[in-house]
């Protein structure tokens, strides 16, 4: 009599049940990995406005005023760009003015891939 060696290996219940797991496991991790995404990218965003804050206001101790222009003679500020290499907000500054003299200011940093996305940084 002849012994047949038992077979090894999985059974089709047991691998759909893996895929089925699978598919469970990435429909809860995809949407969680897009949202530590973006919360990066605004990160990215408000240390911009943060630093640009600070160089307007060494900008108005040197000047007297604040300006509206983020390259401006004397306002050293460059926005620093993710680990990819490029920004991914347009930053603008707006100045209002009192008799001439600008006293205060509103920093906008508008997402380039979606412009409802707005970081807004007021000062004095």
């Amino acid at each position: 009599m002849k012994r047949h060696p038992r077979q090894r290996g999985f059974t089709l219940i047991e691998l759909m049940i893996v895929v089925a797991i699978l598919a469970i496991v990435t429909t809860i991790a995809v949407p969680a990995y897009n949202g530590y995404i973006k919360t990066a990218e605004n990160t990215e965003g408000w240390n911009n406005l943060n630093s640009l804050q600070l160089a307007l206001e060494e900008y108005y101790m040197e000047n007297g005023r604040y300006t509206t222009d983020t390259s401006a003679s004397g306002l050293d500020w460059t926005p620093k760009p993710r680990s990819g290499g490029s920004n991914l907000f347009d930053y603008t500054i707006e100045a209002g003015d009192t008799s001439d003299i600008k006293t205060s200011y509103k920093i906008t940093a508008t997402k380039k891939s979606d412009s409802s996305v707005k970081l807004v940084l007021k000062g004095p």
